[in-house]
């Protein structure tokens, strides 16, 4: 019997748009759809051409959809799974910036998935649809990075910070490792700001020690069969994650939402992961806005 813990039921969305980054990212939001028994839709935006204005559309609603349908039917082809492990799967081609529908997307299923382009150690382009739809999402995204191994993680590393929540990150992580049948690991950087501190006596890592295993035993409570890991590093936050992750893993985020007209914030550890991490990185935003917000 399945228990209601392990379904996501509203959902798992993935963006096409026919790179072999966008199938590798499909590939992976399959296998993660089949674990948590979710219903996968798969979606391709095809943009508005630009054109002079007028109140003739310069171009055809119906061909851009086909156009966008076919991207999606290619995907769709990739399936080669057998049937009794495969989750039910849905096609949603549309007409749209492909950021705006993914983060549309984002207010009501439990899972956004996009790819990304670039090996690890490059920067993704300023305005991509990964980077774009991580900053503005109302709920968890995964972007998947070509050189990531494998659709199923061999850990889940979860960034553990104290300033925030991380109700929503762990309870992601949790649920991960608990269908992927790996271990948590919570890794908290040690900021150079307080490593004289920490240098001067053990009360700063008792304390960070003690916050941890608290975490790991109220996570433990609901996930009593996953492993779950500590780790201490010194450094910045995002320094000291690169140094954690492996391909192989998955790397969850604490993150905020940021307003369509303020833009990213440049310079916060999850800009800086996922354009650097070697990993699928999943970014957990700490609130769902209102849907009138915007």
């Amino acid at each position: 019997m399945i228990e209601k813990s392990e379904i996501w039921s509203r959902g798992v969305v993935v963006g096409v748009d026919g790179s072999p980054e966008s199938y590798h990212a499909f590939d992976w939001a399959l296998a993660a759809a089949a674990r948590h028994h979710a219903t996968l839709t798969v979606t391709h935006a095809r943009t508005v051409p630009a054109g002079p204005v007028s109140p003739v559309p310069a171009y055809d609603p119906e061909q851009l959809r086909a156009e966008a349908q076919q991207v999606v039917d290619d995907a769709l082809g990739r399936i080669r799974h057998d049937p009794q492990d495969m989750p039910e799967v849905r096609s949603a081609a549309s007409i749209g910036a492909p950021d705006s529908v993914l983060t549309a997307y984002s207010r009501d299923v439990d899972l956004v998935v996009v790819g990304r382009r670039g090996a690890a150690g490059s920067r993704h382009a300023l305005g991509s649809v990964s980077a774009a739809t991580a900053a503005h999402a109302r709920g968890p995204v995964a972007i998947v990075p070509t050189g990531a191994h494998g659709p199923t993680p061999e850990r889940v590393v979860v960034g553990i910070g104290f300033d925030d929540d991380p109700t929503a990150a762990l309870d992601l992580a949790f649920s991960e490792a608990d269908r992927s049948g790996c271990p948590v690991v919570l890794v908290h950087a040690v900021q150079p700001s307080t490593q004289v501190a920490h240098e001067a006596g053990p009360a700063q890592d008792e304390d960070v020690q003690a916050a941890l295993r608290g975490l790991a035993s109220h996570w433990a409570t609901a996930h009593p069969e996953v492993e779950c890991l500590l780790r201490t590093r010194p450094g910045d936050a995002a320094e000291a994650l690169l140094d954690e992750v492996t391909a192989s893993d998955l790397l969850v985020l604490g993150g905020h939402r940021h307003r369509r007209f303020l833009g990213r914030l440049l310079g916060s550890v999850p800009d800086a992961l996922l354009g650097e991490a070697p990993c699928v990185v999943t970014v957990v935003h700490t609130d769902r806005p209102h849907p009138h917000e915007d």
